[in-house]
């Protein structure tokens, strides 16, 4: 049986389409019966001007102090509209949920810190995305270790999970994508392992993804395995393509994070991943 997440953080926004993604952070808590956590980063957007800090007269000042009251005020008055969107959307379908606003101080590193205990991070792709105005999502994917669900901003499907692809390698990243995943794979209607340029795999064995197959069928998951060739074009892009003209409602990759760079560093097909998923993606690392 696969473990369920039992906590997981949805990043919010004010937007429409963050609020189709708490709709669908919430429908998952339900299935798994699993606590939500709604962050709110207060001041996302909020920057003052540069010229402000220039204020010297009394009036110039009063007018300074003026425009920061009334950012606050706004600010304010969006957080608790987001919040008693969110803390009623959970009521109504009986999901254990949080509100926890961010507000200005060390943003990146309260937001790392409210996504340490979780077991599913959800956020959005682009902007907004619910993270912090200098946090890219292979920042808190890197920083945190926790796996993103991440859903595009413009997407409106009915569904997440329901037919799965999962971008199959036999790389120590991508084994761990699925093992996240285990959950929405179980439970899926179909799963497609793909495998792109088997021969240049060198961990898939002679009987190209037999051993993932196993695997996943071993826990319930109704699982096909198919091989595509490149022909040289980007494998992000085979991944991609294979998903929108086959109707898949999720992908699963793994990122990889070399050891000998301290900065944030994607392999590059999950970086063109992260910039023109057309679908939403869950991601581990």
């Amino acid at each position: 049986m696969a473990m369920n997440p039992k906590t997981i953080t949805v990043f919010l926004d004010p937007s429409p389409s963050g609020q189709r993604r708490a709709a669908r952070a919430a429908e998952l808590a339900h299935q798994w019966d699993a606590h939500l956590v709604g962050v709110y980063i207060v001041f996302n957007g909020a920057t003052s001007h540069p010229s402000l800090a220039y204020a010297r007269s009394e009036k110039a000042i009063a007018g300074v102090i003026a425009h920061e009251r009334r950012v606050e005020d706004a600010c304010s008055k969006t957080t608790c509209e987001v919040g008693d969107h969110f803390k009623a959307l959970c009521a109504d379908i009986g999901v254990k949920a949080e509100f926890r606003p961010i507000n200005r101080d060390n943003t990146t590193e309260t937001a790392i810190i409210n996504s340490l205990h979780s077991d599913l991070l959800v956020i959005g792709h682009g902007t907004p995305s619910g993270l912090p105005d200098n946090m890219a999502a292979e920042k808190i994917l890197l920083a945190c270790g926790v796996p993103l669900l991440i859903v595009p901003n413009d997407w409106h499907g009915e569904t997440i999970g329901e037919k799965i692809l999962i971008g199959w390698n036999a790389s120590p990243e991508a084994r761990r994508a699925v093992s996240d995943a285990m959950s929405l794979l179980v439970a899926a209607s179909s799963v497609t392992a793909l495998v792109v340029d088997p021969a240049g795999c060198k961990f898939l064995g002679q009987q190209v993804g037999c051993d993932i197959c196993d695997q996943l069928s071993r826990h319930g998951a109704k699982v096909d395995v198919q091989e595509v060739h490149s022909h040289g074009r980007p494998i992000a892009k085979v991944i991609l393509d294979h998903a929108t003209q086959n109707g898949f409602d999720l992908i699963v990759v793994g990122a990889r994070n070399p050891v000998h760079l301290r900065e944030i560093l994607f392999g590059n097909a999950t970086r063109t991943l992260l910039s023109k998923m057309p679908v939403p993606v869950i991601v581990s690392r």
